[in-house]
């Protein structure tokens, strides 16, 4: 086979349609001194920063041409690479000469992303795909894997003859790892081990390409010339309130008012009147008066005007905190591990609103007696049932590039948004305060929120999101990216959030160490230690104020926005990858599958499979609360019904699969009886969504309208024969596929030992097909003369109203890669 060497760099960059999955596993090749590239005036990646693990090996891709990342310019160096991915990686490398043909395999149909990287790769034979005809370009690669891909592509004439005793002489990777070895592209670990079953980030695949080409082009390491990047400026807005105020929980005659700042303060409080050309020096004899009161209400005159002075309570947020994958200027260094940062969070309740209407009302905050104030907005108390309400309905805003485009379009054609239902997945990692404030890539959750984002989107735009929770109150539901894993020795935030343990095995581990870490018997100090080891939702909880529930609190609760009452749900679990090994002592990760050989014997190390945050079972607490719930006077009162969880019984979406049911622990034992291996079933029988949950909420008679969900970033809906309508409606970018036979995409399932009963290639495992848009369809990939009943696109995003007069849900899609677009109608639909 002739294959054309790369050049020491490639000219242009390409666009790049990434599929990415969570990341679950930590980087292991120590970066490299990238080989040098032509002058790059490509902007940094926000998360590759100088000084920054893998930063030259990642600044050598981009410079290179191959890859310019996500279109939130972002690299992901923690990130699993895929197969596609993977694929599309070394094609750009090394540029061939190439056309594609008919297609290879039937699950990467032409127009497929990495359609053409894939089958170069299946004709120089470079990958021949899978036993049964599949590439499965979405699976993970293995460390033994991309070395192959590597060692195939440029084809060396020697392989060297190190070798590492976990990689054995039958191995099919064998000659491809003695060769990277041998070279110094990789000297696997220190334990001398190459570790080659476990999966390999993006940030590792930069570092072993970065190696390869200096040892390809005879080149000397050396950092890629780059012009000086100016400090990143801060999106616009007050530099001392992290946060424009937003409102929270309005009841007949009040609304709650909260905001965020760094610094703890002397006073914080809400003003409501005639409150739009006031000044800190107006403000001052007020704020006197109210710091001598008791009830910290007044009524003070400036300047020929009345307003009134709420005193807010505050409070310090318990677990927030950066680390080194902060994008943030002033980030930790790597070695520092997790940093505590200190937000503080104000919170007024606004009275005496009854029969108000619309209130003008600002924050203050007094910092060594100086009042800041923030800008002037409107509140209102909660809208009674005979007045017209328009409803965002949106997720997985997970700091995706689209998410501040969505949101500005949103507020421009809904116009007077009037609360917003968000099914989860608000952002990534719970716990670092900068995802949620002033992230420095302009995609923080509240300023996309809040109008404040200033996000140059790939289009050459620059979106500032929508200025909508300063005048609208947000539910949400939890996501799996609303709960912090097990955060004890943990040393960065991603680590802890992929490492939650089951708290029945942290409440059995405590027992063991009890009498050493708490001594006296403290029940906060008990409480707190299995907090701290197996999984917490308290940052989520402390960053808003929803109803609550007397068995669940905030973490599933109901709430009424005028004729519509709203069910919250805690449905989620934890995300774990697909790999899976049929051999025992070949499983070198933790996934949803199967435990790493490595961790049989620490059940605080291993993953417990996809397990549940909280029960949906028949007689879990959250299964009886509900059922009284739906049948209370507010609910069936209610002319619309609105049940809302972050995971839900139908979709098209990867995330749906495997099975929504507490994972079969199955241990694997050779003659004698010893465990030799850990892996995982997950029943189609005791899928809680669908055996539990579906009947409560879709029988005959149900006063349900609609399920909103989210998680797997697509749009999708569904109806059932009761008349419950089915959505999903959180496509703002990053896609992680639709799978349906008209997608011509199957999800990755496990072979054998696991039983093939147990999960479903295509389709909902709810069983409903899915409705194609009402409005504006796709063409399916596979049948052209075929419309898609889904959208699944890392280019068009999707928002939806429902407007609750009318009952009417419609959902509007925006082209992004055009700046001139407009969004148009994709679907309408009417609750029954």
């Amino acid at each position: 086979m002739q294959r054309k060497l790369p050049a020491a760099a490639l000219a242009g960059l390409m666009t790049i349609g990434f599929l990415a999955t969570p990341a679950t596993a930590t980087n292991t090749e120590e970066p490299s001194a990238a080989p040098a590239a032509a002058e790059c005036t490509a902007e940094h990646f926000a998360d590759n920063q100088h000084g920054s693990q893998f930063f030259d090996d990642v600044r050598w891709m981009q410079c290179s041409g191959i890859t310019t990342g996500y279109a939130d310019n972002t690299y992901r160096k923690g990130t699993d690479i895929d197969r596609g991915e993977s694929m599309a990686f070394v094609y750009r490398y090394l540029k061939p000469e190439y056309t594609p043909g008919e297609a290879t395999f039937p699950d990467v149909p032409e127009g497929k992303t990495h359609f053409e990287a894939i089958e170069w790769g299946a004709a120089e034979e470079i990958t021949t795909g899978y036993e049964d005809g599949t590439f499965q370009p979405n699976r993970s690669v293995t460390r033994a894997e991309f070395a192959s891909f590597l060692y195939r592509a440029v084809d060396p004439e020697s392989t060297g003859e190190v070798t590492f005793p976990d990689v054995s002489d039958s191995s099919a990777h064998l000659e491809a790892i003695t060769w990277l070895a041998s070279e110094g592209i990789s000297t696997g670990y220190k334990d001398g081990t190459f570790k080659p079953h476990d999966t390999i980030t993006r940030g590792e695949v930069a570092a072993l390409m970065s190696r390869m080409d200096g040892v390809l082009t005879e080149d000397e390491p050396g950092e890629p010339e780059v012009p000086e990047v100016p400090e990143p400026e801060m999106p616009a807005g007050e530099p001392v309130l992290l946060t424009d105020p937003f409102l929270q929980d309005p009841q007949a005659g009040q609304t709650n008012v909260a905001w965020f700042t760094e610094l703890e303060g002397q006073r914080h409080y809400v003003v409501t009147g005639d409150v739009y050309g006031l000044t800190a020096e107006d403000l001052a004899p007020a704020v006197k008066q109210a710091e001598a009161s008791t009830n910290g209400v007044f009524q003070s005159e400036a300047q020929n005007v009345q307003f009134t002075v709420t005193l807010a309570d505050s409070m310090r947020m318990s677990r927030t905190a950066e680390d080194a994958d902060s994008v943030l200027s002033d980030a930790p260094a790597e070695e520092d591990g997790i940093v505590s940062r200190d937000i503080f969070r104000h919170e007024a309740t606004v009275t005496g609103l009854e029969d108000a209407g619309e209130v003008d009302y600002r924050v203050v905050s007094v910092f060594e007696g100086t009042p800041v104030l923030s800008d002037t907005f409107a509140l209102e108390d909660a809208k009674t049932a005979d007045e017209d309400a328009n409803i965002l309905l949106t997720s997985d805003h997970q700091a995706k590039n689209n998410t501040p485009a969505n949101l500005e379009w949103a507020e421009t054609v809904i116009g007077d948004i009037d609360a917003v239902f968000m099914a989860g997945d608000l952002a990534n990692v719970p716990d670092r305060a900068s995802e949620w404030f002033d992230s420095e890539n302009g995609l923080a959750f509240f300023r996309g929120l809040q109008g404040n984002a200033g996000f140059e989107a790939p289009n050459g735009e620059t979106y500032n999101g929508g200025e909508i929770l300063q005048y609208a109150p947000i539910y949400t539901a939890i996501g799996n990216h609303e709960v912090q894993g097990r955060i004890d020795g943990m040393d960065s935030l991603d680590a802890s959030f992929n490492a939650p343990v089951p708290r029945e095995v942290a409440e059995a581990e405590y027992e063991k160490v009890a009498a050493e870490v708490n001594p006296e018997g403290h029940v906060e100090v008990k409480e707190q230690w299995i907090e701290d080891n197996s999984f917490s939702t308290t940052t989520y909880e402390e960053l808003f104020t929803l109803p609550e529930s007397e068995s669940g609190g905030e973490r599933y609760y109901a709430a009424t926005v005028g004729n519509t009452r709203l069910i919250s749900l805690y449905s989620t679990r934890i995300w774990r990858s697909d790999l899976n090994n049929e051999d025992p002592a070949a499983r070198q990760a933790n996934t949803r599958y199967q435990e790493a050989q490595a961790n049989l014997d620490d059940p605080m190390a291993q993953g417990h499979g996809s397990f549940p945050f909280e029960s949906l079972a028949v007689d879990s607490d959250q299964y009886r609360w509900l059922q009284e719930e739906l049948e209370s006077e507010e609910t069936t009162g209610a002319e619309n019904v609105v049940v809302m969880m972050h995971e839900g019984p139908q979709g098209l979406g990867d995330n749906v699969a495997p099975h929504f049911s507490e994972p079969t622990r199955i241990e694997e034992k050779d003659a004698e009886g010893n465990v030799t291996g850990i892996r995982y079933e997950y029943k189609a029988a005791d899928n809680k969504l669908l055996t539990d949950l579906t009947p409560l909420i879709d029988a005959e008679g149900t006063a349900v309208d609609l399920v909103l969900n989210g998680h797997s970033h697509l749009w999708n809906r569904f109806e059932s024969e009761h008349g419950v309508n089915y959505l999903e409606t959180s496509n703002v970018g990053n896609s992680y596929g639709a799978y349906h036979e008209l997608s011509g995409d199957s999800r990755p399932l496990p072979g054998a030992p696991w039983d093939a009963e147990n999960y479903v290639a295509q389709g909902s495992p709810g069983g409903l097909e899915p409705i194609v848009p009402s409005e504006r369809p796709f063409a399916s990939l596979v049948d052209p003369d075929q419309d898609a009943p889904y959208v699944a696109s890392n280019d068009y995003s999707v928002f939806t109203n429902l407007d609750t007069q009318a009952g009417s849900v419609t959902s509007f899609i925006l082209d992004t890669k055009d700046p001139d677009a407009q969004p148009e109608v994709l679907d309408v639909f009417m609750l029954d």
